[in-house]
């Protein structure tokens, strides 16, 4: 499933070519080996590191700014879609703990991973 998740993110990199979508795609499809340096997302892009900075500060956005918008989108896809549990989903999306991916899913979401999960089953069932 996960990479079939990835996939179809990837793919749409040739309709979408925007610089933020693609710095998300490239992150998503890394995140459960940890969060990948900068460094090496710009290599991916074709550029250095100060350069992806550069073009993304220029748009308004930051690199880690776009991982976190990459780790909450794959948690609330991964939480919706899947049966995976909390500690796979945190792990997916490149936490070492459970607790500090609670912590920032209760900030993106306004709720626990587990409320999140339930609240949307209710609502797609």
């Amino acid at each position: 499933f996960f990479e079939t998740h990835l996939e179809s993110e990837l793919s749409q990199l040739e309709d979408e070519t925007s610089l933020d979508w693609q710095v998300r795609a490239h992150v998503s499809q890394f995140l459960s080996e940890g969060v990948p340096a900068l460094s090496d997302i710009a290599s991916r892009l074709g550029m250095s590191g100060r350069t992806l900075q550069r073009r993304l500060a220029e748009r308004g956005y930051s690199y880690q700014t776009l991982v976190d918008e990459a780790r909450r989108q794959l948690a609330k896809h991964l939480l919706q879609q899947t049966d995976y549990s909390i500690v796979d989903v945190a792990f997916l999306t490149g936490f070492s703990e459970q607790s500090a991916f609670t912590r920032a899913f209760k900030r993106w979401a306004g709720q626990t991973p587990r409320a999140f999960r339930i609240e949307s089953q209710s609502k797609s069932g």
